[in-house]
């Protein structure tokens, strides 16, 4: 389970290398809230130039993902549609394992928060169900997020040491016409 390149195969045009390999080599751990659902899938053109190894091309896997939103579990494909490696090289008669770098670049692909679906909503923060499957009937809560600052109308400003006066409610812009 590597991706294996041999420098001495590479002919002055390059090479396309085309696989795939076990989605086990993207080595995603044992917590169960990622998981390869299919093998990693690789096109990648490789040159070898100036004493430059070059390789360049796509890469996809099929991962399974936990939704940010509702916790559901989903399988999604991840590409990177512009891989790209380079490495200087000295011996034409050794080999290169991209193994690591094609990891690395799947996994850099996958989203921060993923997604089931756009239109997923979620679990109700006040009794947990799955709203995808399930009608709850929970009242929606008041946002309260900006209730922080709704003193701040109340609050007197001393504008460097001239003056002090208070900060009014109103449109800013329309003290200035």
């Amino acid at each position: 389970m590597a991706v294996i390149i041999e420098l001495g195969r590479i002919s002055e045009e390059g090479i396309l290398i085309e696989g795939e390999e076990p989605g086990e080599i993207l080595d995603l751990g044992d917590s169960g809230e990622i998981a390869p659902a299919g093998p990693l899938k690789y096109s990648l053109q490789v040159q070898y130039v100036t004493h430059e190894l070059l390789v360049q091309g796509t890469l996809s896997a099929k991962v399974r993902f936990i939704c940010s939103r509702c916790a559901d579990f989903f399988v999604r494909e991840v590409r990177d549609d512009e891989f790209f490696y380079e490495r200087p090289v000295e011996n034409l008669n050794t080999t290169v394992d991209l193994t690591d770098e094609l990891r690395e670049s799947i996994i850099l692909a996958f989203s921060n928060f993923p997604v089931c679906r756009e239109s997923c909503r979620g679990v109700c923060p006040q009794c947990g169900v799955n709203r995808n499957k399930k009608k709850c009937g929970c009242k929606e809560p008041k946002e309260e997020h900006w209730s922080a600052f709704s003193g701040l109308e109340k609050i007197e400003v001393n504008n460097g040491g001239t003056q002090t006066e208070k900060v009014q409610k109103s449109n800013p812009d329309a003290s200035k016409k």
